[in-house]
């Protein structure tokens, strides 16, 4: 691309980043702690600073970050979502590909954001379709490992996903020519451990009645877990996670309770936050959501039967693959389970299911999610979007009415 072009790219990202930040930000009385937060994704999104580190990127939260942590470098979540990286992507990928997709080879293109400069390799799960055919692709800009994963969670198939997990690591340092270390394997489990203990806090908030942080800002917080580092990250959800206390035993009772919604399905990725802010204009209040890049992204700590470098191993391969809840897999009871749980503990009365376009793994689950929100009595509304602003009246129009649904539901 000429440097001209590359320029005006680079511009319409801070802008589109700078435009999500401000909304985040904009609601009266905020919480101070979340500026930490804000100031992560702006440096990263808006300011593209450059820092001293050296990361492996990965595509999906099936990617052990201990097992980066262990060699030595900072473990980077690659899965855009830019609209403006995602127009570039359509160039490249097929025009029905999955937006997350577009905007990842989008952002390796352009060569604009430091953070995918930085990278020196990227480990890229066979999940979804999208992903399998995306390897070749993604090589030109970067070496790419693939994780070859069983998408049955029996008993057998986990001793092949622990033999990957093991391959994994020894692909690591042959591409790296770094050694791995159980010790820093350890102190990351203990770091990370951490981080989702704050998470839970945090997320927590937003069933209560009227939570002091909303759902956009709570996607946002999570979301920044992946450009910083755990240590520094857990120090200030701390901070954060104290303030909102403070705040939530001073704030009065609505008059009117707000709807509350749960969020479902496809990614809701900075800066694209169309959907949550559309909700939360709109007077509704998001109790939750299990998306991989915001609720799902945090999941049960890595509990080791022992600190072998093979124990360790077989524990991360129980919290990233067979506890992920992704429906890739042929399994779905446990999905349903979790989400079944999650309605009830935040008294949901109404579902939106997000589905962003060519993300067919979450289309086809849509009937289960159906009934089983159908049996818990708890209305579903399947929203299909992508990156770019140009549906969100429509959008808007739909939700509207959903949240009208609600109210008069009750």
């Amino acid at each position: 691309m000429e440097d001209r072009t590359l320029e005006r790219y680079k511009r319409n990202i801070s802008r589109v980043s700078a435009g999500s930040l401000k909304q985040l930000t904009s609601p009266r009385d905020i919480p101070k702690g979340l500026g930490y937060f804000t100031d992560v994704l702006k440096r990263t999104f808006v300011d593209f600073e450059r820092d001293d580190n050296e990361y492996i990127g990965s595509y999906c939260v099936m990617v052990p970050d201990e097992m980066i942590y262990a060699f030595g470098y900072r473990p980077l979540r690659l899965c855009a979502g830019h609209s403006v990286a995602a127009m570039i992507g359509d160039e490249i990928v097929p025009r029905d590909a999955c937006p997350v997709l577009k905007a990842t080879a989008g952002f390796h293109a352009m060569r604009v954001m430091p953070i995918y400069q930085q990278c020196r390799l990227a480990v890229l799960p066979m999940t979804c379709d999208g992903k399998r055919k995306s390897a070749a692709l993604l090589s030109q800009y970067l070496p790419v490992i693939p994780l070859p994963l069983e998408m049955d969670k029996s008993e057998d198939r986990f001793a092949q996903n622990l033999q990957n997990m093991h391959a994994l690591m020894k692909s690591i340092s042959k591409e790296t020519g770094h050694r791995f270390s159980n010790r820093k394997l350890i102190e990351s489990c203990k770091s990370i451990n951490d981080a989702q203990q704050e998470a839970y806090k945090l997320y927590n908030f937003l069933s209560s009645d009227n939570p002091p942080v909303t759902g956009s800002q709570v996607m946002a917080v999570l979301n920044s877990y992946c450009y910083d580092a755990p240590e520094s990250w857990t120090q200030h959800a701390k901070i954060l996670n104290t303030e909102l206390s403070h705040k939530a035993t001073a704030m009065q009772p609505l008059k009117r309770k707000k709807p509350r919604i749960f969020v479902a399905g496809s990614p809701v990725t900075f800066p694209n936050y169309k959907l949550p802010f559309l909700l939360e204009g709109l007077g509704a209040q998001i109790v939750g959501d299990e998306t991989c890049m915001a609720g799902r992204l945090l999941y049960d700590p890595v509990v080791p039967d022992d600190y072998s470098t093979d124990g360790i191993l077989r524990a991360l391969t129980a919290r990233y693959v067979c506890a992920c809840t992704c429906p890739v897999f042929e399994q779905t009871d446990d999905r349903l389970s979790s989400l079944t749980e999650k309605l009830r503990q935040t008294k949901a009365e109404g579902v939106i299911y997000h589905i962003l376009r060519g993300c067919t793994p979450y289309d086809f689950e849509l009937s289960m999610v159906e009934q089983l929100a159908d049996k818990l009595d708890i209305p579903v509304l399947r929203v299909e979007t992508d990156f770019s602003a140009e549906d969100a009246e429509q959008v808007k129009i739909r939700l509207e009415a959903f949240v009208e649904l609600i109210e008069q539901r009750r």
